[in-house]
């Protein structure tokens, strides 16, 4: 017999446990060098968000075009909040 496998919860599973070990282990380290921590925190989401913005103004069409930047991120944003409201049911 066939039994239908869930992937994204196989995933998640295996995620828990991952967070849950290394949740243990780390504790230690995270207490004992805070600053270090939140430091590597901020400059690794700079990082990502500069990266991300970069990567948008080398694209011409939207480097030339800020209003429909703007628009295009409202309407994903947007696209996005009415797809949660309806899978959150």
């Amino acid at each position: 017999m066939h039994e239908k496998v869930d992937i994204l919860k196989g995933i998640e599973d295996t995620t828990a446990k991952v967070n849950k070990v290394f949740g243990e282990k780390g504790r230690d380290v995270f207490s004992r060098y805070p600053l270090t921590f939140a430091l590597l925190i901020v400059f690794g989401a700079t990082l990502v968000t500069q990266g991300i913005k970069d990567l948008l103004l080398s694209i011409p069409f939207l480097k030339n075009s800020p209003f429909t930047m703007l628009g295009l991120g409202l309407l994903i944003l947007i696209i996005t909040g009415t797809l949660y409201k309806k899978l959150k049911k």
